[in-house]
């Protein structure tokens, strides 16, 4: 044999068993990390044995016979389960990401240093019930046995980035739930991008695309804006990198819920539904569980990292939520004196507090920072990273505090845990009155036939009266206290339903309640689920759970049914020769505005509504701004509504020709852009044009991204699929252009990014029983055989069925796995 073929052949035989080698090693590595569902484990700090039941799909069903028993079991099992998301979302809480990702996190550690989340979840532990720490500490003790127990047997994200788990805290279990908070508050980010769209264009143009104008406070565009500089959005630009880096990449936040009594129920006891819209991810968001003590007894998901139930039922009562998008964070424009020391308020200098901390880095040296205080919280204009996405260094920016009133003082724990044991309405409504973070729409039934509906959120009041608060949608000024938060509205003052006398309540993050005194927000969802919501519920004299599974899966689009109406009349006189156009438009005509991913019209009429949008609000904002306006989806899909109604508005005119063009023709030359995209990207043929070979979801594991045959293991999907923003089934896509500057798949334009996280439904005439379904499975570890169990079912319209039942709970082959002391 010729000598260079030996060495060839030689360095093959090598890397092959190198590749094996490594590959076996890799493997055992990752299934040594597996969970445990069966046996017995002596566990220090349980007072009694706790008995866990596994089925056939991972759900744990914790029999304890104490409440601190009950919370160590969940959190063990939210640790084997999910250990290392629940890690780095107390690092992001923190501030300490970088200490693990190096310097690429680093504004991400300034941002939320500078909100200051972690001493807000400290100073809440200091002031919460003694009750509800308990219940902290006997969770982050079943966590803490996960941690010692398994030194090195991690997940393999440990071994990746080289390092282990802390201790967990109840302080960590408090940063969760404001970790919660930030993703669902969005309302913080409207203002700075409409300050900026106000200094840009005037009041006047701005006025008219302005969310939900005139709203229940009226939105009068303040004077005091040119006062100051240009408005710096470098503060939003690292949140939406944030949000990217953990994969949070939809904005369209929220939920559908709905519960119909005993005479409008086939079953003759009250039906609850809930899906709540999160940004996908996998693992996904919520553990499911069925926790049995003697005095806690609850069903439902849980939020890793924190102790309870957050949707589910008890023995009662039933209660499911959607997001309110509360108004409960301001900026304020600040005035500094030359040392940047003192701020002005009613022309006297205050004092800043000025807090000194470092941020540790992986690989590279500590990075001292300054956090300045107002009266009102943060300076958050200190923070200026990301100029790779808008780049303005060098642009002398105003300074900006932020007041979010997730830095104040509440006990979302202590409430959660009264909800999980509340056993009629009385109860339910106490508990509720006590949380505030994130504003939640709580819808709720019992045993006994009542439905109702509970506001569980603060307003703040504004002002010297509160009642007529204008600029909400803006910075305010922040030299005057007129501008400052003088309380927060009375629990006794906010909405509430009790049994009304249509026998449903559904939300769908639609407008609270009409002709309210005080201004709860103007980022209400457009009203297309709710219309659909409404509809259906109304369609038959009685409902079923099966109705309820079909209904979660409804993708009809009233929305689409109106902006349709505008794309068809835009062509009305028109003679069309184009083959594919006079088709477009045909298919257009003969839709029921069911967005199936087999169909062709739902592309074409979604492809068109993305030209639309650029073609009617770019020429004017320019790319950076556009793409801030559109970030918010809810914002574009009710204002381009308003704008179809008023064929002379001045935001038809593309400014860059010298012709005035009218709505008819910004909608054609949107047909034309789409067509043409369609033609190029797709297939010549309308055939091809399915709205499922553009729409897909994948749910993306964090490392997802960095090395393609990874993301073959630690993604799931992609997965074709109808729907869109606006359907029941809310299946969203970015209207803003990704920070990605590589698109994974040919179609990124068009990826599913938020939707229903799970589903659950719950009849009372079948009190042992309920159902549920999650986006991936149980597990975070992908070597697991429930990483994306339920994945499938999920898409299909599938649901666990899951028993309360003792007896069924404790038969084969239900597994058991006993905690001893």
């Amino acid at each position: 044999m010729r000598t260079w073929l030996k060495i060839t052949l030689g360095i093959l035989i090598s890397f092959l068993l190198i590749f094996i080698i490594g590959g076996y090693i890799f493997y055992r590595m990752l299934n040594n990390s597996l969970p445990m569902y069966e046996g017995s484990l002596s566990v220090p700090g349980l007072k009694n044995n706790v008995e866990i039941y596994f089925d056939s799909l991972a759900i744990p069903y914790i029999y304890a016979s104490n409440d601190e028993d009950a919370a160590f079991a969940l959190g063990y099992l939210h640790a084997q389960e999910r250990m290392f998301i629940m890690d780095v979302i107390r690092r992001a809480g923190e501030g300490r990401l970088s200490e693990v990702f190096g310097k690429e996190t680093l504004p991400f550690d300034k941002m939320f240093r500078t909100i200051g989340i972690k001493q807000t979840a400290e100073m809440i532990k200091r002031k919460m019930n003694s009750d509800a720490l308990k219940i902290l500490e006997a969770y982050s003790g079943g966590v803490n046995y996960y941690i010692n127990k398994y030194k090195s047997k991690y997940t393999f994200e440990f071994d990746l980035l080289g390092y282990e788990p802390e201790q967990w805290t109840p302080e960590n279990s408090l940063v969760v739930i404001r970790m919660m908070g930030w993703e669902l508050n969005l309302s913080w980010w409207t203002d700075i991008t409409f300050t900026e769209l106000a200094q840009k264009l005037g009041k006047e143009k701005v006025k008219d695309i302005l969310p939900g104008y005139p709203e229940n406070a009226p939105t009068i565009i303040p004077d005091h804006l040119n006062k100051f500089a240009d408005v710096n959005t470098s503060f939003i630009e690292t949140d939406k990198a944030f949000r990217k880096f953990f994969g949070f990449t939809g904005t369209h936040i929220g939920s559908n819920n709905w519960v119909v009594n005993n005479s409008l129920s086939a079953s003759g006891s009250p039906i609850i539904a809930n899906d709540p819209h999160l940004a996908f991810s996998a693992p996904g968001k919520w553990y499911a569980a069925v926790i049995k003590s003697p005095e806690w007894s609850a069903a439902g998901v849980t939020l890793p990292g924190v102790p309870g139930v957050v949707i589910g039922k008890n023995e009662n009562i039933s209660w499911v939520l959607t997001n309110i998008m509360t108004d409960d964070c301001d900026f304020y424009f600040e005035k500094l004196d030359s040392s940047g020391t003192k701020y002005l308020v009613d022309s006297k200098w205050r004092e800043l507090k000025m807090d000194e901390d470092t941020i540790f880095v992986k690989g590279e040296k500590p990075v001292p920072i300054t956090i300045r205080k107002t009266h009102r919280g943060p300076i958050i204009s200190d923070i200026y990273p990301y100029n790779f996405v808008y780049n303005k260094s060098g642009t002398k920016y105003p300074t900006m505090s932020m007041h979010w009133v997730g830095n104040d003082f509440s006990d979302e724990a202590e409430a959660f845990m009264e909800i999980n044991k509340a056993s009629n309405w009385k109860e339910f409504k106490s508990a509720v009155q006590k949380f505030n973070v994130p504003g939640q729409n709580f819808v709720y039934a019992d045993k006994d036939g009542n439905i109702g509906y509970l506001f569980g959120g603060v307003v703040p009041l504004r002002g010297k009266n509160p009642t007529n608060v204008t600029s909400t949608t803006f910075i305010f000024d922040g030299t005057t206290s007129a501008n400052d938060w003088t309380g927060l509205l009375s629990k006794n003052k906010s909405p509430e339903l009790f049994n009304p006398p249509q026998n449903y309540i559904a939300s769908a993050n639609n407008k609270t309640v009409k002709n309210f005194n005080y201004h709860i927000t103007n980022l209400w969802e457009p009203s297309s689920r709710i219309e659909r919501i409404t509809e259906l519920l109304s369609s038959k004299e009685k409902q079923s759970v099966q109705d309820f599974k079909k209904y979660q899966m409804d993708i009809v689009s009233p929305y689409a049914k109106k902006v349709v109406s505008y794309i068809l009349q835009a062509f009305k006189d028109i003679t069309v020769t184009d083959k594919n156009l006079k088709q477009s438009l045909e298919l257009l005509g003969d839709w029921d505005f069911e967005l199936s991913k087999y169909r062709q019209a739902p592309t074409i009429y979604l492809t068109t509504f993305k030209f639309l949008l650029e073609n009617t609000y770019e020429d004017e904002m320019g790319s950076d701004l556009f793409n801030q306006y559109v970030f918010m989806a809810n914002i574009p899909y009710r204002n381009i509504l308003d704008l179809l109604q008023n064929a002379n508005s001045n935001w038809w005119d593309d400014v860059n020709t010298p012709e005035r063009e009218t709505r008819n023709e910004i909608i054609r030359k949107s047909v034309a852009n789409a067509l043409t995209y369609l033609e190029e990207n797709v297939s010549g043929d309308i055939k091809d044009w399915q709205w499922g070979e553009l729409h897909y979801v994948t749910f993306k594991h964090m490392f997802s991204g960095n090395f393609s045959l990874l993301d073959d293991i630690i993604n799931i999907g992609p997965y074709e699929l109808g729907g869109d923003g606006t359907t029941i089934f809310n299946t969203e896509y970015r209207f803003s252009k990704s920070i990605e500057k590589i698109p994974m798949f040919k179609h990124d334009l068009f990826e599913n990014v938020l939707g229903p996280s799970m589903r659950y439904l719950y009849d009372f005439s079948e009190p042992d029983e309920f159902y549920l379904i999650l986006t991936t499975g149980q597990s975070g570890n992908v070597m697991s055989n429930h990483y994306s169990d339920q994945s499938l079912m999920w898409l299909n319209g599938r649901y666990m069925k899951i028993s309360t039942n003792d007896e069924t709970i404790k038969a084969p082959p239900n597994k058991l796995l006993t905690l001893v002391p």
